[in-house]
């Protein structure tokens, strides 16, 4: 029974790295104000791609395109859309509601954020499932 728990503890940790949102508190949380220990800024995310990684920068814009499809909440760390050297987090409208209003909540704060960085037509970013996955720094 000790090694389940075990085993069901190590999953939830490596759930929430990945930003699956397995094991996510409540749908209304708020970032917290953590130590963002070990982040990589922004303009240096693109060297992570494939890895798991803690991202830090200011919001420069937001978007929430609520008609597109998966209907996402763009958060653009760095400089502002379109410009190509952005890093950008993705929330994905199935995630939004654990967010609130990310569009409000982030815009022109610094924040770190933690999952896998991915590549989207060239440019670094992070899809974020759950409010845990960032903190503000």
């Amino acid at each position: 029974m000790k090694a389940l728990k075990c085993a069901a503890a190590a999953g939830t940790a490596i759930a929430l790295m990945l930003g699956t949102g397995i094991g996510v508190g409540s749908a209304t949380s708020t970032p917290s104000t953590a130590s963002c220990a070990g982040a990589v800024n922004w303009d240096k995310a693109s060297r992570y791609v494939g890895r798991v990684a803690t991202v830090r920068g200011r919001v420069a814009s937001t978007r929430y395109v609520s008609y597109s499809n998966g209907a996402p909440t763009f958060l653009n760390i760095g400089v502002d859309y379109p410009s190509a050297r952005r890093f950008t987090v993705v929330i994905w409208g199935r995630s939004r509601g654990n967010f609130g209003a990310p569009e409000s909540t982030y815009r022109g704060r610094t924040i770190c954020v933690r999952g896998l960085v991915r590549s989207y037509e060239g440019l670094p970013q992070i899809h974020a499932s759950s409010p845990n996955q960032i903190t503000f720094g």
